[in-house]
């Protein structure tokens, strides 16, 4: 069985390798994106199994990088595909509106490389997180 692939779009250079690092020796396979033009681009591939996609991210940030993933009509229009949010934000309304999108949020500053994989394989079995 193949490895289900995951898209980390993170602009941090340092969580982007914890978090790719983590979900590796995990058993994922991982591809990442580092800012909202490139996550735009690579949120469209084929394959993906799950994004974590960075909420504050240069050029693009992540909200409108789903919003504008969802106008192509070859993207996930069954909306199959989780996306999680990741976030360092308290910002009730931005929290609002990416859970009225995505598929629920991390908050990067509480999340463990263990409490990772277990909200990964969570959503992935397509149970709940946030």
């Amino acid at each position: 069985m193949d490895a289900k692939k995951i898209l980390v779009a993170e602009d941090d250079a340092f969580l982007r390798e914890v978090y790719k690092e983590t979900l590796t020796r995990g058993g994922y396979s991982v591809i990442t994106a580092i800012n909202g033009e490139d996550a735009l681009v690579k949120i469209k591939e084929q394959g993906l199994s799950m994004v974590l996609l960075d909420i504050v991210m240069p050029e693009l940030d992540g909200i409108s990088v789903l919003k504008k993933a969802r106008e192509d009509p070859g993207f996930d229009t069954d909306h199959k595909i989780p996306i999680i949010f990741l976030t360092n934000l308290d910002n009730d309304n931005e929290i609002k509106e990416a859970l009225s999108i995505g598929n629920g949020y991390l908050i990067k500053s509480q999340l463990t490389p263990g409490q990772l994989l277990a909200d990964v394989g969570k959503k992935l079995a397509g149970n709940t997180i946030k």
